[in-house]
């Protein structure tokens, strides 16, 4: 009987099968905790992209170059709708920053600039809408012709 307890012939037979085990109950538990997550996702709408009218600006001229376009700024949210009542930041390669409350289709007024020797460049437009709606942005080509 002493012979068998100090044996170590099969003693590990039973850890490959236990280790097995947890580490089922391990993933099981994981893919839990990663189904209550995604069903706890955002219930309310978020912004989520904007699309402006023009996408280009052309200015022309030597020197420094500027042009007056109406934007016009669309705001979609997660779901697909438009959103009103958000408030635009326009700044970059623009006379001065505009910072306006519109509604989805709205038409802001810039004046895109380009400086001496500069080609290109881009005006950034910003849209944030408070509520836990968060922010979205896009960008808009100046070219000089």
């Amino acid at each position: 009987m002493k012979r068998n307890i100090l044996s170590r012939e099969g003693g590990m037979e039973g850890v490959p099968l236990q280790l097995i085990i947890v580490v089922v109950i391990g993933m099981a538990a994981l893919g839990i905790l990663i189904g209550w997550i995604a069903l706890a996702g955002d219930t309310d709408p978020t912004l989520r992209r904007m699309a402006t009218e023009p996408e280009t600006i052309e200015v022309s001229g030597e020197g420094r170059a500027t042009t007056e376009v109406g934007v016009v700024v669309y705001v979609y949210n997660s779901e697909g709708d438009e959103v009103d009542g958000a408030v635009i930041t326009i700044s970059g390669a623009v006379d001065e920053k505009v910072i306006e409350k519109i509604d989805s289709g709205d038409s802001i007024l810039v004046t895109a600039a380009l400086a001496p020797g500069q080609d290109t460049g881009t005006i950034e437009i910003k849209a944030e809408k408070g509520g836990g709606m968060g922010s979205c942005s896009t960008t808009i080509i100046v070219m000089r012709q």
